[in-house]
């Protein structure tokens, strides 16, 4: 089935196009060029590290259209690429890696130094360079390669690693079939042509980073232009100098553009809209877009199905402010209570979705598959409601998640942690509002040790847990609000903390 190989049929319709550009290094590569330097990359594999369909192949680096090529030629050949967090702590990569066995590890080592080479006396696998990798692959001849390759529409592709509903993060399988229908959804609800051209700033760990517009875009044989580290200036300058058509964004990028001292001046040449997903978007972010003539087209997708699941059409993003839209095409909803009955216009449910964009399941997690993928529907966890007008919008989650700056962080993962540290009786974290992120965590603690202070926890929490996952405020409370079943409660927490309106001597000094 190599008519899933779009990149091939590109190269053979339009091969001397720009496909791909790299903003840092300023490279830039053609159709051809991405068909042929995958295939250089597909033989080293093969040939140099004998990787072999259904291997797993993990990655540490920024994105970039080296990083595009390598997936390429995985997808050709039926290695799984595994892009792993790279803001993960160590302890949490080597849960990564444990998980999915991979037979090789490429890292950005000249980026990502102290990680890899704490890795490397941990890890099992192989680590290699990526840069060193790329060169080598760069020498390998054409002159006498025949490829041969299926590329099978149930294959994974990738396995993207996900905080789900519990703390420990969890791999989710991304297949081929999946891919394909997403970029279907997407560019028949984005209206995406092969004239359009974009700038990629999210990173390669999260779907969205790849099936959000990435791949759609290439599907469509459209340009895409890589830039490996958001900066609010720096993008507001390329949108503007650029033919940006459209561009992916979280609410915390636009909130941080908005704040930049270049965007009085932002004017583009040809920016349509953009695309928004990952958390709640304010409707003062919206109205201050919309004064500079750029609408927003807001969805709602998660690494299990899509990512494009909803959307609202960017000429409605005015009248439905708010709103994650419509379901897309292609796709199956209904929103059910907790009888699995499905509930009337206005009244709130727990989102489901079915249809070829769902995940088979979690990577060596079956359990947790068939709790979240029932008869075919996937359960997201998500609340919502839809509208008389059929549009949908979120209330919030079953779980307690919370978002900030589009990354999913789960509270009991972090109290785990807070919990191993001795002098700590009771610990509870929530998510609350924060004007630059979105969401932030507070984490409230109860002592038996009064010589413990708060440089020393947040030490503790900054050596075991990504830096975004540590809480922004640690409040010490003599005791805990609990629930008649002697559970915290964590609503009044959140009451608790609007009260305190962050007076400083309620914090560790």
């Amino acid at each position: 089935m190599n008519y899933l190989d779009w990149i091939s049929k590109w190269s053979s319709y339009t091969p001397h196009k720009k496909a791909v550009f790299c903003t840092e290094t300023k490279q830039s590569f053609s159709y051809l060029q991405l068909h042929q330097n995958s295939l250089q990359i597909g033989s080293y594999l093969t040939n140099r590290f004998h990787l072999k369909k259904g291997d797993r192949l993990a990655v540490i680096a920024e994105h970039s259209p080296q990083y595009l090529m390598l997936f390429i030629a995985a997808q050709r050949l039926g290695i799984i690429l595994v892009p792993l967090n790279y803001r993960y702590s160590t302890s949490e990569m080597l849960h990564c890696l444990k998980d999915v066995s991979p037979s090789l590890i490429l890292a950005d080592d000249f980026k990502f130094e102290t990680q890899i080479l704490d890795l490397k006396k941990r890890a099992e696998a192989q680590i290699i360079s990526l840069e060193s990798f790329f060169e080598k692959a760069k020498t390998i001849s054409l002159d006498d390669f025949e490829p041969d390759f299926e590329i099978e529409k149930e294959q994974p592709v990738f396995i993207f690693f996900t905080s789900g509903t519990t703390g420990k993060p969890k791999g989710v399988i991304y297949t081929n079939q999946m891919m394909v229908w997403n970029n279907l959804n997407t560019a028949i609800q984005l209206e995406i042509t092969s004239s359009d051209h974009t700038l990629n700033s999210l990173p390669p760990y999260h779907t969205s980073g790849w099936n959000v517009l990435l791949l759609p875009m290439l599907h469509r044989g459209a340009r895409v232009d890589f830039i490996s580290k958001f900066k609010p200036g720096k993008v507001l300058s390329y949108l503007q100098e650029q033919p940006i058509s459209l561009f992916l964004a979280v609410p915390t990028m636009l909130r941080m553009m908005v704040n930049s001292k270049a965007f009085e001046a932002f004017k583009p040449k040809k920016l349509n809209y953009f695309i928004v997903g990952g958390e709640d978007l304010s409707i003062q972010l919206i109205d201050a877009w919309a004064k500079k003539g750029i609408l927003i087209s807001q969805g709602y997708g998660l690494t299990e199905a899509g990512p494009s699941i909803t959307s609202l059409h960017r000429h409605e993003a005015l009248w439905k402010k708010g709103s994650i839209g419509k379901p897309n095409f292609y796709v199956d909803v209904k929103i059910i209570n907790d009888e699995n009955e499905e509930v009337n216009n206005n009244e709130p449910g727990e989102f489901c979705v079915r249809g070829h964009i769902v995940t088979p399941g979690y990577w060596n997690n079956t359990s947790y598959t068939l709790g979240k993928i029932k008869d075919d529907w996937l359960h997201t966890g998500d609340v919502v409601t839809k509208d008389d007008d059929g549009f949908l919008y979120i209330l919030g989650r079953k779980n307690q998640i919370y978002i900030s700056g589009g990354e999913n962080i789960h509270p009991s993962e972090i109290e785990k942690t807070l919990y191993k540290i001795d002098g700590i009786m009771e610990a509870a974290v929530v998510g609350v509002e924060d004007e630059k992120w979105g969401e932030t965590g507070v984490a409230f603690v109860v002592l038996d040790n009064q010589k413990l202070h708060e440089k020393d926890i947040r030490s503790f929490l900054k050596n075991n847990l990504a830096s975004y996952k540590v809480p922004k405020e640690i409040i010490v409370m003599e005791k805990l609000p609990k629930s008649g079943l002697g559970k915290i409660n964590k609503k009044k927490l959140k009451v608790a903390f609007k009260k305190m309106n962050n007076v400083k001597n309620n914090f560790l000094q």
